[in-house]
């Protein structure tokens, strides 16, 4: 057996921990860093004696290194000499550059808090009309401002070219983002082929000017790039814009702050994109967001890595700064509400620190967190194993969260940041709705559901009167027949519109003629010999001759062995 006389001769080193009432610290869970210890007293043996150190890989040992104090011994017979002095003090071992933890002291207290004021709207003496709310928050400077970067970037790209647009233009662009979330199509092109075509959004702009708009969007300027730590630069002035209407609506006393994933799944964003295992979205950018319980968002902070918060508009306190990094975004989030006191936080387990209820409670702020174990110093509960056992009751709160928004815009593009814009578009609609449904719920009316009120919100947008379908009627049905008709467009090098034979013989539809504009006759014209006419078929939407000389109306109609 391996004695310390041995290995040390008279001198007795004992290893103890320096304050055996600690136990529970919050840096405990933390990583061993690589700084070496100034007080560690390597070992020393005789090289023909086995030491553990000496074992085979296979050998079990355990390598403790707690906080220890040296008492030193110079013969065994003067042990209980110094029984009545006290023990000296060891020295605390922290990491470097950082603060030592704070101890924590858990007590059971019953919380005597009033209960949270109930949430009062004061709304207008009237509803407003949807694009007016829309228009609080994708207000006519954001539309300027996206215009003015549009033609900028238009001519830093190419110095001669032609291309301008106007405010009205750009409305026009981001009323057809809205209809497309609205009627999605597989492709940007269905909206004006013939077979798919949507006229909704092929009579306010056509599809190689679209293309072009999409194509040349833009939010900020390209030459302010160098020297800059923000890695969205590209569409920060955008989001500065829309958050600062967001923080000055009145906010809800229930508070919650989680992190949003704006769907993308390119390749160009570099470490932009993030991954998210439990959002709808796993792939795309993480953003932290401050909401009522009704789901309006008050506030974006947009994840970069390091400079996330650096890039932010709020500055931060020495206190904010010296916090980890979720800790430091609750609170510059809590820092940009309206009142602190009569609020209430909730938030997952993602923000847990003790930190952070330290730092609320100081500003009187209430806060309410799922607890992650290894992040709250140990406190003397039941483990979760037990309460499950036990039948613990989860603690459940409802809130409305944007990870699934419900009409997304669609833009498919190599640009990572119109996904952004995208979503920009979707956060402001779905905000003024939440705001719209407040008044009507304040004002006992009726609203729109979401879709209808995004529908509204277009038809501003585009400056459209609604468009009136023409649905194919029975004769049966008593109906004044419409004295128009929406034929589309013949496409130079596309085949001509043609209509289902079902349809084409169907005597119980009301082939009625109408009177347009000159086109192409389908039934007689032939290459080499084209004959137009001023006639179409309400129901067929085919031009066919009808005069004295030819009567291609009816013969259009008729079933000969061809057709059968």
């Amino acid at each position: 057996m391996l004695s310390t006389q041995l290995c040390y001769g008279k001198r007795l080193i004992i290893v103890e921990p320096a304050d055996p009432a600690v136990s529970n610290d919050e840096s405990s869970d933390e990583e061993d860093d690589d700084v070496a210890d100034p007080d560690f007293i390597p070992l020393i043996h005789n090289l023909d004696t086995p030491c553990p150190c000496d074992m085979g890989p296979s050998a079990k040992r355990t390598c403790v290194r707690p906080a220890v104090e040296e008492l030193e011994d110079e013969d065994n017979s003067d042990e209980n000499e110094d029984e009545d002095q006290p023990a000296p003090q060891a020295k605390s071992h922290t990491k470097k550059g950082k603060p030592a933890a704070r101890l924590t002291t858990w007590k059971k207290v019953d919380l005597d808090n009033q209960a949270l004021l109930e949430y009062q709207h004061f709304p207008a003496d009237f509803i407003d009309t949807p694009y007016n709310y829309f228009s609080r928050y994708f207000s006519p400077l954001v539309i300027k401002h996206i215009t003015y970067q549009t033609n900028l970037y238009a001519t830093q790209k190419d110095v001669n070219t032609t291309f301008t647009t106007t405010e009205d233009e750009m409305m026009t662009f981001i009323g057809i983002l809205l209809y497309m979330g609205i009627s999605e199509l597989p492709s940007i092109d269905d909206y004006w082929a013939m077979e798919t075509r949507v006229p909704q959004v092929a009579n306010l702009m056509s599809s190689k000017r679209f293309r072009l708009m999409r194509k040349l969007v833009h939010f900020n300027d390209n030459t302010q790039i160098p020297g800059t730590i923000d890695r969205f630069f590209k569409v920060r002035p955008l989001f500065s814009l829309l958050v600062n209407a967001f923080r000055s609506e009145p906010q809800t006393p229930k508070q919650y702050v989680d992190a949003v994933m704006v769907a993308y799944n390119g390749k160009r964003a570099d470490k932009r994109r993030q991954y998210v295992k439990n959002k709808p979205g796993q792939w795309g950018f993480k953003l932290f967001a401050r909401a009522s319980a009704d789901g309006f968002i008050h506030d974006l902070v947009l994840y970069q890595g390091k400079t996330t918060l650096e890039a932010y508009d709020v500055p931060m306190t020495s206190e904010q700064q010296a916090m980890c990094v979720t800790s430091q975004i609750v609170s510059v989030l809590a820092s940009t509400m309206s009142s602190s006191t009569t609020t209430a936080i909730f938030a997952d387990n993602f923000f847990t620190s003790l930190e952070k209820v330290r730092y609320l409670k100081d500003k009187n702020c209430r806060n309410t967190w799922t607890a992650r174990e290894n992040r709250i110093g140990k406190p003397p509960l039941k483990s979760i194993k037990e309460m499950e056992k036990r039948g613990v009751p989860h603690c459940m709160q409802d809130y409305v969260t944007s990870d699934t928004l419900v009409y997304c815009t669609p833009i498919k593009s190599k640009r990572w940041y119109m996904q952004l814009f995208a979503y920009a578009i979707d956060v402001s609609l779905t905000n003024a709705w939440i705001m719209y449904r407040r008044d009507c719920k304040a004002l006992a009316v009726d609203g729109l559901s979401l879709k209808n009120f995004q529908i509204q919100v277009f038809r501003s947008c585009s400056s459209q009167r609604p468009v009136m379908s023409n649905p194919q009627r029975s004769s049966s049905f008593q109906c004044t027949p419409s004295t128009s008709v929406d034929v589309p467009k013949p496409v130079r090098g596309h085949r001509s519109h043609t209509p289902h034979a079902s349809e084409r013989f169907d005597m119980s539809l009301f082939h009625a003629p109408v009177y347009t504009n000159r086109q192409t006759c389908k039934h007689c014209s032939k290459k080499g010999n084209i004959l137009r006419s001023n006639v179409v078929c309400r129901v067929c939407k085919v031009h066919l001759c009808l005069n004295a000389d030819r009567n291609c109306f009816v013969k259009y109609h008729e079933v000969t062995g061809l057709e059968l």
